[in-house]
Order: C-alpha cells, then structure tokens, then sequence
C-alpha cells in the first residue's frame, strides 16, 4: 500500500501535552530504516518500532514535520493532505497522509511530475506547459 500516515502534536510553548508522533503503514524494511536514520542523526534514541502495531513511536517533542521531511527524503513519499484538530484535553494534533509513487520511476527521478507530451524524455517544446523543475 503506496499511502501511509504520520499523526503528531505541533510544537507550541504553551501546549504540554506534545508528545511527539507516529508513523503507520511503513513496510517492516523502511521502518527499521526510519528508526535507524532518526537516532542516529540525533545521538539519541528518540524513535521506536513496534512490529506488532506496525509503527514507528517518536518520542521527541516538535518532531512531527520533521519526520515527515524524513519520510519524503529517504523514501520519496509525498503529503497528499493533512488535517489539525484540537483536542478538549487542549493538545493539538495534526496528520499527514502522504503517498509513494510507484517504484517504476527512474532512480532520481522521484520528483517528475506527470511528463505526458509524447516526444522522448529529452525533447523539450518550445509550447510546453509541462514544467519541471
């Protein structure tokens, strides 16, 4: 399944209750190379993985879009949408869903963007309005 979430806390002085985030949907592989990548580049160990629940448990305060920078850099998920809620317990939460393109792309091209004109990949039209950048 291409689609996985991240639900967290944003970071905010006056809100206590941040309690980091978690990742769902990662495969067993890419789990254990988000856990992996997050305590190392931090010297500490922030990040947990649960095989049972199939997630990722980040335990550091304002660490949610961080992770999801994560997410995008090792894997090449991108966010599709997210939504903020507040709580009644005052804690705010917000969720990212973000979704992987298909493997079939050409290793470092993870960033295109739907090229449809039907020329070779090379060939740019003066009348494009295709615009990758």
């Amino acid at each position: 399944m291409p689609y996985i979430m991240v639900m967290g806390s944003l970071s905010a002085h006056h809100l206590s209750k941040d309690e980091g985030a978690t990742v769902y949907g990662l495969k067993s592989e890419e789990r254990a190379t988000l856990v992996r990548e997050l305590n190392s580049s931090l010297s500490v160990a922030i990040a947990f993985l649960s095989d049972v629940d199939r997630t990722v448990r980040v335990t550091q305060k304002g660490i949610t879009l961080v992770v999801v920078n994560r997410l995008h850099a090792l894997f090449g998920y991108d966010v599709v949408s997210h939504a903020m809620a507040m709580t009644n317990a005052n804690r705010e939460l917000i969720s990212f869903t973000l979704y992987k393109k298909s493997s079939s792309n050409t290793p470092g091209h993870g960033h295109s963007h739907g090229h449809t004109h039907s020329g070779s990949s090379k060939s740019h039209p003066h009348s494009s309005s295709v615009v990758t950048l």
